[in-house]
């Protein structure tokens, strides 16, 4: 992605959830021993992103942003010379809460596995190679859900949001938190059908995105609504909130 900035608008709201988390439903334990996060990520990569070019300009003009968690997570530096992926920034995030993580990674690309295996930094990492709704599935299975699941699939996937959709509505119901990304061209049937609201980045010169967040993560959207206007002022856009729209009645009296 030319720039990064989906990349930043996306990690930032993913790092602050993450965080909020950590220190509200995951309290550290009493006796001091760290408590467990289970991190569960559908489409990992290798861990390793190529470095957003509006990175550089955010952090040359120091943002006044109440959410540290972000910034705190880059501060650890880079990975090989690049961006940290969202599995890797999700474990700093987290072990700086005081948390034991447990991540499970999936990237149908086995090649993107390979290369991130030896990329690990802190806690122990479960590697996946599946369809992602397939992953998600196993995943759910388990005895121990994930305490939290980041959904987001390429732009172009060739199965459309159905199965963000249903994903979405599947985690609401167990309430397991999660965030989903997506891109603006995503129908607007597809945030009516999840209840959920956006919480979009929209930009003249393109890169424009946006994330939803449910089964309880969508607690941190209070906290980050006004850093939310001023990220989105530093990258050159514009912040939107997407609202669901209520059903329609298909019958009148």
């Amino acid at each position: 992605m030319h720039g990064g900035h989906g990349i930043i608008w996306t990690q930032f709201i993913l790092a602050a959830a993450l965080d909020r988390l950590a220190r509200t439903a995951h309290p550290l334990a009493s006796d001091g021993a760290d408590t467990v996060f289970a991190y569960a990520d559908t489409h990992a990569g290798s861990g390793r992103l190529d470095k957003p070019a509006a990175l550089a300009l955010l952090l040359a003009q120091t943002p006044d942003l109440a959410s540290r968690a972000y910034l705190d997570a880059l501060a650890q530096g880079g990975v090989e010379g690049g961006h940290p992926g969202s599995w890797i920034l999700a474990a700093r995030v987290l072990t700086a809460r005081g948390m034991a993580v447990e991540s499970d990674v999936n990237d149908i690309d086995p090649i993107a596995i390979a290369a991130g295996q030896p990329r690990r930094e802190a806690g122990w990492t479960r590697f996946w190679s599946h369809d992602w709704f397939l992953f998600l599935r196993e995943r759910l299975s388990r005895a121990e859900r994930p305490d939290f699941v980041f959904i987001d699939p390429p732009a172009d996937d060739p199965r459309g949001p159905g199965y963000a959709i249903d994903a979405a509505i599947l985690l609401d119901t167990l309430g397991v938190p999660y965030m989903v990304s997506y891109p603006l061209q995503a129908p607007q049937a597809s945030i009516d059908e999840i209840g959920r609201s956006g919480l979009e980045l929209r930009r003249s010169a393109g890169e424009s995105c946006g994330v939803l967040l449910g089964g309880g993560a969508e607690a941190v959207v209070l906290d980050v609504l006004g850093d939310l206007k001023v990220l989105a002022a530093l990258l050159g856009g514009d912040f939107t909130v997407r609202l669901p729209r209520p059903p329609v009645d298909d019958y009148c009296i």
